[in-house]
């Protein structure tokens, strides 16, 4: 980062500056593609509400998912523009802080309470959304896969082959109903 042996916070911020400004150019592209996944989702539950009413709940729930998202991104973007400029006002001598080092720490602040409240109603929405939804999904059409996915969504790092099983998952039951509506 070419900073010397007793870099300021000038030149602290300075030297992060453009790895901020990359994950603030990533966090919308990443928060869009997540958004529309959800929304299929949604759409998903809501299209297996009408046949069935045990996903109506699951539906409301993903929509909770997805209020709870959007407040987090609007948190996390501002959040991560102003910790360079954070950086740079921090203070080097013992005193009062300057106005805009206050500043930016109370936007910070704000930041991360909209992050807070976001990320309560995302796992509310993930609970009540996705991972009821999904569970309801397997016992419907008696897919244990889609329920162990289901399960998996919410344990770190098996989180990672949840998609997959829920994917496999779907696919068989695809297939059995494919199956079913061919010999009627």
């Amino acid at each position: 980062m070419n900073l010397g042996p007793n870099p300021t916070p000038a030149d602290v911020a300075k030297a992060l500056g453009p790895l901020f400004q990359a994950i603030t150019l990533i966090i919308p592209i990443s928060a869009v593609i997540s958004l529309v996944g959800m929304l299929l989702l949604t759409l998903g539950f809501r299209g297996l509400s009408r046949v069935d009413a045990r996903f109506s709940l699951p539906s409301m729930f993903m929509i909770v998912m997805i209020i709870g998202f959007i407040l987090a991104v609007v948190g996390v973007i501002p959040l991560v523009n102003d910790i360079p400029n954070l950086i740079a006002q921090a203070p080097t001598t013992p005193g009062a802080p300057s106005s805009a080092f206050t500043t930016l720490l109370s936007t910070l602040i704000f930041s991360i309470a909209l992050i807070g409240l976001g990320g309560l109603l995302s796992l509310i929405g993930l609970i009540g959304g996705i991972i009821l939804g999904l569970w309801r999904v397997g016992s419907k059409y008696d897919e244990t896969v889609v329920k162990i996915g289901a399960i998996f969504i919410i344990i770190p790092l098996l989180d990672i082959i949840a998609p997959i099983l829920i994917l496999v998952g779907v696919s068989g039951v695809r297939g059995r109903l494919g199956r079913q509506v061919a010999s009627v």
